[in-house]
């Protein structure tokens, strides 16, 4: 079994090109990851094709509900089922989830149900790894490495403290604004801000964060997202962090745990409706609409609510009217939100936020194409600035303080014996205090 205190530093291998078209999903390649063996796929397919090929039903639906992930036992080529090495994300799995059983073996913890998951998981990565892994090789999987969130940033979520984590990001066009709109919190399971307003169940900085363009795929250590978090371990409300997640375009396979299947397996009335929702294709998210009678519907953008089964249709809400209907699956097309065209916009101004609601998508676009993008920058200036003169304004408090009279003397009297020794005491006190 492998052993992951730190996670090291490993040279990535990369092969020749080839061609262009993917033999997972058979379209152009999409942000290729390049095998040893010699083959490429998407980014998405190498993650995700272990959970449409050679999977029983049986490991499908109730493997990955019970913590393990039996997908990762497939983890070869799809073509030519060469083993694949490890990404820099899974060993940073392997690294958190080590430390983490250790600190509960410390306790004398070996029976606990969360024990047992980050067993299964360590047995499940370890299993993927795979015995005859060289130690050194790492596959390239595209991504950089990522920024490291400050804990103080990470707690503007909870406070709503808006402008400092603004000013945190910068300046839009300079090199490192993505990446920080990515970051993630290393001692605290590689959280993102976006993450963070799942558990905060915060879908006002959420959305401006996906506006300026943060990641709604990024994955913690654990290899979960802003809506695997949501679904599986309860951090946010299904209907406003986990339909904004699906909105946005956020992905439902791929993962270690089977989110769809955690749902159903509850048994209840609201995990089964959001399990069918999400196993259609356009359930709970942003579409556009296509083909239909009413031709004055057709370009319009609609949410999916409800999927029907039976009749393979949709209750759906359109955007700029609210008008509700039901739309069947032909006349409707994937549209996620983007930053360009988000349907709604979430504005902070003067230390306030209001969401603007649009009466079109173009007229949406267009505001948004308005909006300086140097708004960011400003207010971090903003908060700068605030901060500077609270600082300014405490100190001269402190100052008028130290310099009223005591009681018995009047202003401008020398400073009275005991007075002078009451300020030498304080001052030796502060001096005797451990750094």
């Amino acid at each position: 079994m492998h052993s992951c205190d730190e996670p090291p530093a490993h040279p990535v291998m990369k092969t020749n090109e080839e061609p262009d078209i993917c033999s997972v999903c058979l379209e152009i390649k999409v942000k290729p990851i390049f095998l040893p063996c010699g083959h490429s796929f998407c980014a998405s397919c190498v993650d995700g094709w272990r959970d449409q090929y050679g999977l029983t039903e049986e490991e499908k639906n109730h493997g990955s509900a019970y913590g393990i992930d039996v997908t990762t036992k497939y983890r070869t080529c799809p073509n030519c089922r060469s083993p694949i090495p490890p990404t820099r994300n899974m060993l940073s799995s392997l690294h958190a989830f080590t430390r983490q059983i250790r600190d509960l073996e410390r306790q004398g913890d070996f029976e606990s149900r969360a024990y047992q998951l980050l067993d299964a998981k360590l047995i499940s990565l370890n299993s993927q790894i795979g015995d005859d892994w060289d130690g050194v090789t790492v596959l390239d999987d595209g991504e950089e490495e990522p920024v490291d969130l400050p804990v103080p940033i990470g707690k503007c979520v909870e406070k709503n403290n808006i402008p400092k984590m603004l000013e945190w990001f910068g300046d839009p066009d300079s090199p490192e604004f993505k990446r920080k709109l990515n970051a993630q919190v290393s001692i605290c399971g590689n959280m993102t801000l976006l993450q963070i307003c799942g558990e905060e169940n915060n879908t006002d900085i959420a959305s401006i964060l996906l506006q300026l363009g943060a990641d709604v795929d990024v994955k913690d250590s654990q290899a979960a997202t802003y809506l695997v978090r949501t679904i599986a371990y309860g951090q946010g409300d299904f209907e406003t962090c986990g339909k904004l997640a699906l909105e946005w375009g956020a992905a439902t396979t791929g993962h270690p745990l089977d989110v769809i299947t955690i749902l159903a397996d509850t048994g209840t009335e609201s995990g089964i409706f959001q399990s069918t929702l999400m196993r259609s294709e356009f359930g709970g998210r942003r579409c556009e609409v296509i083909g239909h009678d009413r031709s004055e519907l057709n370009g319009s953008t609609c949410v999916t609510d409800v999927y029907l089964p039976e009749t393979d249709e949709y209750e759906c809400r359109m955007e700029h009217t609210d008008e509700e209907l039901v739309i069947g699956h032909k006349n409707l097309k994937r549209r996620d939100r983007t930053p360009q065209d988000p349907g709604y916009y979430i504005e902070f101004k003067d230390g306030k936020l209001t969401r603007r609601e649009f009466k079109s998508n173009q007229e949406c676009q267009a505001f948004v194409a308005s909006v300086d993008p140097n708004w960011v920058v400003q207010a971090g200036k903003a908060a700068a600035a605030e901060r500077e003169a609270a600082a300014k304004a405490e100190a001269a408090a402190k100052a008028k303080a130290e310099a009223a009279p005591e009681p018995g003397e009047r202003l401008g009297d020398k400073p009275s014996k005991k007075r002078m020794e009451k300020k030498e005491n304080e001052n030796a006190r502060k001096r005797q205090r451990p750094v």
